[in-house]
C-alpha cells in the first residue's frame, strides 16, 4: 500500500489537492496521492466531515497518513471572514442567513476545525479573502489579526490565497498589504499560480514580498482564454501545460529561497473522468518537471 512511483519528488515538499481526485473517495485519494509519488495532500474539512459523519476516525486517517508515507500539507478553507467581525465560515464560499452563521456556532466549527488541525499537525489553513464585498482596507487588516490570533494556539498559520475575481485582495501586491497590514507572524500568503494568472499578479512584485511571508504555493496553470472569462472551479490544467507563467512563478520563488509545500491544485471535470491513478501520476509529473534546470533555461521570458 505504501509503494510510490518512480517520480522524483523528493528534492521538493510535493502535495496534491484531493479536489484533483473528484472521482475518488475520501480515502482512495490518500493511496493514489502516495502511489503517485506525493509526500503530501491537502485535507478538505467538508469532506473530512462527511466521513466523519459516516462512522470515520481521527485516528484512522493518522494511520493511513503513516500507512502511505503522508503529511497533511495544507487544509481548507476559511472564508466570507472578510467584513463579518473576522468569524469565518469554514469549507464555504457564501453566507446563506441560516440559523447555523450564528456568531458563536461559527466560532464553535471553527474551534473544532483548527484542533481538527492540530491534530493533524497541519500547520496551514487557507483563509479566502472576499469575493463579493468592499470595504475599508483597515477593518481587513483587524480581521485578519484576529483570526490569525485564534488560530495561533493551534500552531496555525493563515495563508491568505488572493483571488482573481475579488473586488479587492485580487492579485500578490494587495494580498501583500492586507497581510503587512495585520502585521502577525501567523499571518501569511498562499500563491495560487491559476490565481496569479487570473488576477494579473505581476512576476516582478515578488521581489517586494519578503519569503517569510510566503507561507503555501498551490500550483495550476490556465485553459488558453481570456483571463476574464477564467472559471477557477473548471479551467485549471496541469501545471506547466497552459497560459499561465507557471513555470517562470516556479523560478522567481526558488530564486527567493521558499522551501515550503508545493501542492498540485487541480479543478477539472474532465480529470474527473479519467483514471485518478493517471491524474495523479500526470499532476506529479508536471509538478517535478517545473524543478529542473533543463526545463528553467528553455523557458521563455514572462508577460
Amino acid at each position: 500500500m505504501s509503494a510510490r512511483s518512480s517520480v522524483d519528488t523528493n528534492s521538493r515538499r510535493l502535495g496534491l489537492s484531493p479536489v484533483t481526485l473528484a472521482q475518488c473517495t475520501f480515502e482512495q485519494a490518500f493511496e493514489m496521492t502516495a502511489r503517485a509519488g506525493f509526500t503530501g495532500i491537502g485535507l478538505r474539512y467538508d469532506q473530512f466531515e462527511r466521513y466523519l459523519a459516516q462512522g470515520g476516525s481521527v485516528a484512522e486517517v493518522k494511520r493511513w497518513l503513516d500507512t502511505y508515507g503522508l503529511q497533511i500539507a495544507e487544509a481548507a478553507f476559511l472564508a466570507e471572514w472578510q467584513y463579518h467581525g473576522g468569524v469565518p465560515l469554514v469549507s464555504r464560499r457564501q453566507r446563506s442567513g441560516g440559523d447555523d452563521e450564528e456568531p458563536a456556532r461559527l466560532r464553535e466549527r471553527l474551534d473544532a476545525f483548527l484542533a481538527h488541525c492540530e491534530q493533524f499537525e497541519c500547520a496551514n489553513v487557507t483563509a479566502v479573502p472576499a469575493l463579493r464585498e468592499s470595504g475599508d482596507l483597515d477593518v481587513a487588516a483587524e480581521e485578519f489579526a484576529a483570526l490569525c490570533d485564534i488560530a495561533h494556539p493551534y500552531g496555525v498559520r493563515l495563508c491568505l490565497e488572493f483571488m482573481g475575481t475579488a473586488p479587492q485582495i485580487s492579485t500578490l501586491a494587495s494580498g501583500a498589504n492586507l497581510v503587512r497590514r495585520a502585521a502577525r507572524n501567523n499571518g501569511g500568503l498562499l500563491i495560487d499560480t491559476f490565481l496569479f494568472h487570473q488576477g494579473r499578479s505581476q512576476l516582478a512584485d515578488l521581489a517586494a514580498v519578503p519569503i517569510a511571508s510566503i507561507f503555501n504555493v498551490q500550483l495550476a496553470d490556465a485553459l488558453d482564454k481570456p483571463r476574464e472569462q477564467l472559471d477557477m472551479l473548471a479551467d485549471r490544467v496541469y501545471p506547466g501545460t497552459g497560459a499561465a507563467h507557471v513555470q517562470q512563478i516556479v523560478d522567481a520563488l526558488v530564486a527567493k529561497g521558499y522551501e515550503g509545500w508545493w501542492t498540485v491544485e487541480l479543478f477539472n471535470p474532465a480529470y474527473a473522468k479519467d483514471d485518478p491513478l493517471t491524474v495523479a501520476s500526470t499532476a506529479a509529473k508536471t509538478a517535478t518537471a517545473l524543478f529542473r534546470a533543463e526545463v528553467r533555461t528553455t523557458t521563455g521570458a514572462a508577460a
